[in-house]
């Protein structure tokens, strides 16, 4: 069972540690610790490096590609060494190839979800994280976490509600009705109540209607 928070701002540190409690429950491999100095430096030379990424990635950042499962596909957190080569991807359109010039260079794509980028926007005082969905010539996030912390505080939310309760509980992922929301949803709207109550669950929960 994932441990309560008090409901006020997440810490990546308490954030990482949740996630990684519900990684092991879920039976998925995962490690995080501090990023090698080397990898950060690369990386504040070619991408906006705000203090909320440097506290993340330079403490208990992954250490490795984590794949969270999720619907059609898992959501992939990229570890810091990989984030300079993971940006040129979502810059182009992915038909025609020329480069989407509304999309901000202050957007960092620090994770995905079957090619839809979360995009941290170091524009933003507190580092805001966003979904966006692929495909469409443009980017127009669901911003959801106010924060890297709330971010991996969600994930962690989702993890526990996704996979180890809906996955790998009692009658697997079978769903009734598939005209309505599968019963996660609810269960993560509650989680994230709890836990990281910054975080916008009407508009993940939107995106993963999509």
């Amino acid at each position: 069972m994932l441990h309560s928070m008090p409901n006020h701002e997440v810490a990546i540190g308490p954030a990482i540690a949740v996630l990684s409690e519900a990684l092991h429950r879920a039976d998925v491999d995962a490690g995080f610790g501090r990023c090698p100095a080397a990898d950060l430096q690369t990386v504040a030379r070619n991408l906006p490096l705000p203090a909320e990424l440097l506290s993340f990635y330079g403490t208990c950042g992954p250490l490795g590609t984590v794949n969270v499962p999720a619907p059609l596909g898992s959501i992939a957190l990229t570890p810091a060494r990989d984030l300079v080569s993971y940006q040129p991807g979502y810059r182009r359109h992915s038909n025609q190839g020329h480069r989407l010039n509304e999309r901000p260079d202050e957007w960092v794509v620090i994770a995905d979800h079957s090619g839809d980028p979360f995009i941290a926007d170091t524009a933003v005082p507190g580092t805001r994280v966003g979904i966006a969905v692929h495909g469409t010539g443009s980017w127009r996030p669901f911003w959801v976490a106010p924060t890297p912390a709330d971010f991996v505080m969600l994930l962690a939310c989702f993890t526990e509600s996704y996979v180890v309760e809906y996955l790998n509980g009692p009658g697997g992922d079978e769903d009734d009705d598939e005209s309505r929301p599968p019963a996660y949803h609810d269960r993560l709207a509650a989680l994230l109540r709890d836990r990281a109550p910054a975080v916008d669950a009407v508009a993940f929960l939107k995106y993963l209607r999509q």
